[in-house]
C-alpha cells in the first residue's frame, strides 16, 4: 500500500514538473530531412515552391532521446505552417536560409518532396538558434549550385496542443516518443 501511494505521490509530482516546464517555455524539436538537388521556384504572391529531388525516405528527430521515422510521419499537415531552416550545400561550403514552409507533398514513388516556403524575416526561438547566426537571405538562384539539400524543421508542442487534444496529445506520443520513455509525453496528456 506505501508503494502505492508513492506512485501515485511521483505521478502527481512528474505531472507537476511536465506542467511548469511545458509553461515555462516552448518545447519541441528538430526533424531532419535530407536530400539531393533541389529546385526553387517564385510564386506571384511572394512564396516560393522548394521541391527536394532524392529524399531520404527517413526523418531524424532531434529530441531526448533522438530516432528515425518514416519520413510521412513527421511532415506537418497541409495547413500547418512551421519555421524550418533550409541548407543548400555544394563543394564551395552551406548557405543557409530560415524560412516558414506548409503545404508538404511527397511522392515516395518519386523520391520527390516540395514545400510552399516563404523566407522569414524574423526568429526569436530556441529550437533553431544555432542557425540563425549563419541565416542568409533566400535567393532562387542558389540551389542551381547544390548538390545536397537539408531541412530542419521546428516542432514545437505547445500546452493548449496537449491540454485541449488529449487524442491528438496521445497519438503525437505514440508517434514520436520510443516505447521506454512514452509514458512521460502520455502523462502529459492526462
Amino acid at each position: 500500500m506505501a508503494t502505492r501511494g508513492f506512485l501515485i505521490i511521483l505521478y502527481i509530482s512528474l505531472i507537476t514538473l511536465i506542467s511548469v516546464c511545458y509553461a515555462d517555455e516552448s518545447p519541441g524539436y528538430k526533424i531532419l530531412i535530407e536530400g539531393g538537388e533541389s529546385v526553387l521556384t517564385e510564386n506571384k504572391d511572394g512564396s516560393m515552391n522548394l521541391t527536394i529531388q532524392n529524399v531520404i525516405p527517413y526523418a531524424a528527430i532531434f529530441d531526448e532521446p533522438g530516432y528515425i521515422v518514416l519520413l510521412e510521419m513527421v511532415l506537418p499537415e497541409k495547413n500547418t505552417t512551421m519555421n524550418a531552416g533550409v541548407i543548400f550545400s555544394n563543394p564551395d561550403g552551406d548557405n543557409i536560409s530560415l524560412v516558414k514552409v506548409s503545404n508538404p507533398d511527397y511522392s515516395a514513388d518519386t523520391m520527390n518532396l516540395s514545400f510552399v516556403i516563404h523566407p522569414l524575416e524574423f526568429y526569436e526561438g530556441n529550437i533553431l538558434a544555432d542557425l540563425k547566426g549563419q541565416s542568409d537571405s533566400l535567393n532562387p538562384d542558389i540551389p542551381e549550385k547544390e548538390h545536397t539539400t537539408r531541412i530542419f524543421i521546428e516542432k514545437e508542442i505547445t500546452v493548449s496542443e496537449n491540454y485541449h487534444n488529449p487524442d491528438r496529445c496521445m497519438d503525437d506520443c505514440e508517434r514520436y516518443n520510443e516505447k521506454s520513455t512514452r509514458i512521460f509525453c502520455e502523462m502529459n496528456c492526462m
